[in-house]
């Protein structure tokens, strides 16, 4: 009731009235949690300028819907091995960082750039301490800065890794961003997000977003151009005159290589076409873009937040009657073989 009433009164509207408007979305086609309706700011109509909430999907539901269009689950392991996947797509030569080094204690294979116990890796620590890295484990988790330059930095890493799960940690360089948009993001490698679609025709790019550290900005599918800001959900985004200045710089910011970014997820979603709906990570780099990662199941919240629209719209309905179809097909298949 504390939430209610304190979304109620953002809103200038009675409680009561957003609880029956919370009531019928919760139970409509997007299924939206209240948490969703709070994060999502789906109590306030204005901030949505008359689009259609009830299209707007709620995290567990769009959870559900990445599942049933990419009902081959067999292919999800690709995606969450990030070193099966940085090999398979650069095997096929799509550009793709590079692995420095794997940390994975216990092996006893050699090899030169396999770090198979604490003293290998704070040796590794030790030589790179003048070049920037990135450590992300090998599945789950987020890349973070590897910082290494005094002893006691490099003791620290190597007790923070000392529980690596059995999977292994990644070491990769760090990749300095195209100028262009450099500033936007602290001089940090900002991600752009797609998401991809895949029919009969091939894949297509479906949305996009630009991931900056505390904003999200909203991409023109044709141009590349950042079209809407909003905030990160969970960040805070500068205050007053400087989040205003902020903001109007970056709509007049554009991504570079544009076309070519695109074109690095559409061919890497054809390489994974058993997986209909993906979200790619292409960052635009100095050297050209650049694929970070992908997952079978995407935040589709950020979409929706950033781009003030809902995911169930008539492209994404069709998309999905579609693979509703294929899954039948495959099912009734597999029963007639059994």
């Amino acid at each position: 009731m504390g939430a209610i009433a304190r979304m109620a009164e953002a809103a200038g509207v009675p409680p009561t009235r957003l609880m029956r408007d919370f009531a019928g979305l919760s139970l409509g086609p997007g299924r939206v949690s209240l948490s969703d309706y709070d994060d999502l700011r789906l109590y306030d109509e204005a901030f949505w300028a008359g689009a259609d909430r009830r299209a707007v999907v709620g995290r567990r539901r769009g959870l559900e819907l990445c599942r049933q269009a990419n009902f081959r689950r067999e292919f999800f392991g690709l995606a969450a091995n990030r070193l099966a996947s940085c090999a398979y797509l650069a095997a096929h030569g799509l550009p793709v960082a590079q692995v420095e080094a794997i940390y994975r204690e216990g092996l006893a294979t050699p090899a030169d750039h396999v770090l198979r116990s604490r003293d290998e890796l704070r040796r590794f620590l030790q030589e790179t301490a003048g070049r920037p890295l990135f450590g992300r484990p090998v599945e789950g988790g987020d890349a973070r800065p590897i910082v290494a330059k005094t002893a006691a930095q490099v003791d620290r890493i190597v007790e923070d890794l000392g529980e690596t799960p059995s999977r292994g940690y990644l070491f990769q360089p760090r990749i300095a961003p195209h100028p262009q948009v450099a500033g936007f993001a602290g001089g940090a490698l900002a991600a752009v997000r797609l998401l991809t679609l895949a029919s009969d025709t091939g894949p297509r790019v479906f949305r996009a977003l630009w991931k900056l550290p505390d904003r999200l900005a909203e991409l023109d599918l044709r141009t590349g151009q950042v079209v809407r800001v909003g905030a990160r959900p969970g960040a805070d985004p500068p205050a007053g005159r400087a989040r205003s200045e902020a903001a109007s710089a970056l709509l007049r910011a554009r991504i570079p290589d544009w076309e070519a970014l695109k074109a690095a997820a559409v061919e890497a979603a054809r390489l994974v076409g058993e997986l209909a709906l993906v979200g790619w990570d292409v960052g635009p780099s100095k050297e050209g873009p650049i694929i970070l990662g992908f997952t079978p199941t995407p935040d589709l919240a950020a979409h929706q937040i950033v781009e003030r629209r809902g995911l169930l719209d008539a492209e994404f309905l069709a998309f999905l009657e579609a693979q509703r179809r294929l899954a039948a097909e495959e099912a009734r298949f597999e029963a007639d073989c059994g």
